[in-house]
């Protein structure tokens, strides 16, 4: 099992759905088998694609779709 955390400096962490809001299939702060393959997926990524400066087709921008602000 694996967490799954989307966050920036300015944004605490928040629950929610990655990368399709509301659908996931990866749940953001939450153990799950799916957040588990993600990790595996993400540690072929980083080792074949980034050490290598390769450029990901992924948004730069942080972006708070998917994501559920709690209320106080």
């Amino acid at each position: 099992m694996a967490y799954l955390i989307d966050f920036d400096y300015d944004t605490e962490p928040l629950p929610g759905k990655f990368p399709f809001p509301g659908l996931g299939p990866f749940s953001l702060l939450g153990e799950s088998q799916m957040n588990y393959i993600g990790k595996m997926m993400f540690k072929w990524v980083y080792w074949n694609m980034m050490l290598k400066g390769l450029e990901l087709p992924l948004e730069t921008q942080f972006n708070m779709a998917g994501k559920m602000r709690q209320s106080i």
